[in-house]
C-alpha cells in the first residue's frame, strides 16, 4: 500500500505489532480491539502532547531534548498508558506510537489518521490468514 499510495503505511511501531499477531496471536494484549484502541489512544494522546506542549510546528526531536519536547513525551505516554488500562486497550507497541506522535516525527494529520488505517489493515490481513486456517484465533474479548 505505501508504494501505490507514496504514503507512510509503514511506520516503526507497526512492525512489533505485526511481529505480536503472527507470533502470540492469542495473547490477550493482540486481541484486534486492544490492537486497534490501543493504536487509537496512542495517536490521540501524542497529538494532544504536541498541540498542549506548544511543541506541533517545531522539528522533530531525537537529542537534545527541550523542556517542551520532555513534557509533551512525559504526558503522551502516561496519557496512553493510563488510557489503555481505563479502557482495557494494553497493547505494548501503542508507547511507540505515542512516542513517534509526541517527538514530532509524524504529525500530519492526514499521517496520523492513516496510521490507525495502516493498523487496521493489519488486523484485518490477520483475520483473513486465520479465516484461511493459517494461524491460531484470536483470544476472547475482555472488559467493557
Amino acid at each position: 500500500m505505501a508504494l501505490w499510495t507514496e504514503m507512510p503505511w509503514v511506520f516503526p511501531s507497526l512492525g512489533p505489532t505485526a511481529f505480536l499477531a503472527f507470533v502470540a496471536p492469542a495473547a490477550p494484549a493482540n486481541h484486534p480491539r486492544r490492537v486497534l484502541v490501543g493504536h487509537a489512544i496512542a495517536v490521540v494522546s501524542g497529538a494532544a502532547a504536541v498541540r498542549l506542549f506548544g511543541v506541533a510546528d517545531v522539528p522533530a526531536v531525537l537529542a537534545q531534548f527541550d523542556l517542551a519536547h520532555l513534557g509533551a513525551v512525559t504526558f503522551a505516554i502516561a496519557a496512553t498508558g493510563g488510557l489503555a488500562v481505563l479502557l482495557d486497550a494494553e497493547h505494548a507497541p501503542a508507547g511507540a506510537t505515542t512516542l513517534i506522535v509526541a517527538l514530532g516525527l509524524i504529525r500530519d494529520p492526514r499521517d496520523l489518521a492513516l496510521i490507525e488505517a495502516a493498523v487496521l489493515v493489519l488486523v484485518l490481513v490477520c483475520a483473513v490468514l486465520r479465516r484461511l486456517g493459517l494461524g491460531q484465533p484470536p483470544p476472547p474479548a475482555t472488559g467493557p
